[in-house]
C-alpha cells in the first residue's frame, strides 16, 4: 500500500545541515508518531514535506508522485496538509472567515469553498456550532479542531500535525489523538510530530525518532520497546503522567 516515502533527504537552513539522509515511508491507514528532542528536525522534516523547504538532496513522494520542485498549493492540491505548529489561526476573525481565508489559499474554486467548508466540519460538530464566532473566543481544544478542520478542507490523503498537544488540556489532548486516530483509518497517512510522546503512542501504529537529523529508530509504537533514558526520558515524559 502507497503512501508517502522519504528517500535520502538531506536539508537545513543556509549552511546549518538540519536533516541528514532521512528515509522512511509511512502507508495509507498509518498513524506515526515522530519524536525526538528539540531541535532533531522534526519541524523541518514537516516543511520539506508540504514544500515550505526545498531540500538539498532527496526525494519526497506522494504514491508514485514526486513532490520536489512542487511549490506548496501544488502539493496541497495533490494531498498533503498541514496542522502547524501553534495552529497558525486569526484571533480575530470568525471560525468560518479562518475556514474560507484558508480555502481561497489553497485555490479552491470559488464555487466549492462553502461545500468544502461544510464537509470538513460535519465530523466536528464543536466547530460547526462556532462558525460564526471569533476564533479568539474558542478554548484551547476547539481552535485545534478548526486547526485540523482547516486541513481538512482539501480533503488530503496525508496529514502532517506539529506538536498538536501544545497547550491542551490531557482530556482535550485524547480527544485530539482519538480524531488522528478516525482519520489514519479513513485510510489517510497521519504523521504527528509530537513531545507527549507517551501518550502518543496509544494512539499511533509506529514511532519514529529523530536524533541530530537522523532516523535513529523507527518501529512500533511500542513503549517498551523505547529506550526513554538513553533518548532523554525527562523530555519524553513531559507531561505524560497529566
Amino acid at each position: 500500500m502507497s503512501g508517502i516515502t522519504i528517500e535520502g533527504v538531506t536539508a537545513g537552513y543556509g549552511d546549518l545541515t538540519v536533516l541528514r539522509d532521512v528515509s522512511f515511508s509511512v502507508d495509507h491507514g498509518e498513524l506515526m508518531v515522530l519524536a525526538g528532542p528539540n531541535g532533531a528536525g522534526k519541524t523541518t522534516l514537516l516543511s520539506t514535506i508540504i514544500g515550505a523547504l526545498q531540500p538539498m538532496a532527496g526525494s519526497v513522494r506522494l504514491d508514485d508522485q514526486e513532490l520536489i520542485g512542487l511549490p506548496v498549493h501544488r502539493r496541497t492540491a495533490l494531498g498533503v496538509g498541514l496542522v502547524p505548529e501553534g495552529r497558525g489561526l486569526f484571533p480575530s476573525l470568525t471560525v468560518w472567515e479562518n475556514l474560507r481565508v484558508a480555502a481561497r489559499a489553497a485555490r479552491l474554486d470559488r464555487d466549492q469553498i462553502e461545500e468544502r467548508i461544510t464537509a470538513a466540519v460535519t465530523p466536528f460538530p464543536a466547530v460547526a456550532e462556532r462558525l460564526r464566532q471569533k476564533v479568539a473566543s474558542l478554548s484551547g481544544g476547539e481552535q485545534q479542531m478548526v486547526a485540523v478542520t482547516r486541513a481538512l478542507l482539501t480533503n488530503p490523503s496525508v496529514l502532517l500535525l506539529d506538536e498538536p498537544s501544545m497547550g491542551l488540556a490531557p482530556i482535550v489532548w485524547r480527544q485530539v489523538l482519538s480524531t488522528c486516530r478516525r482519520l489514519a483509518d479513513e485510510g489517510r497517512v497521519v504523521i504527528v510530530v509530537e513531545q507527549r510522546v507517551l501518550e502518543a503512542l496509544d494512539a499511533a501504529d509506529r514511532c519514529a525518532v529523530l536524533q541530530q537529523g537522523r532516523i535513529v529508530r523507527d518501529g512500533p509504537a511500542d513503549p517498551d520497546s523505547i529506550n526513554l533514558p538513553e533518548l532523554a526520558s525527562s523530555y519524553f515524559n513531559a507531561e505524560a503522567k497529566a
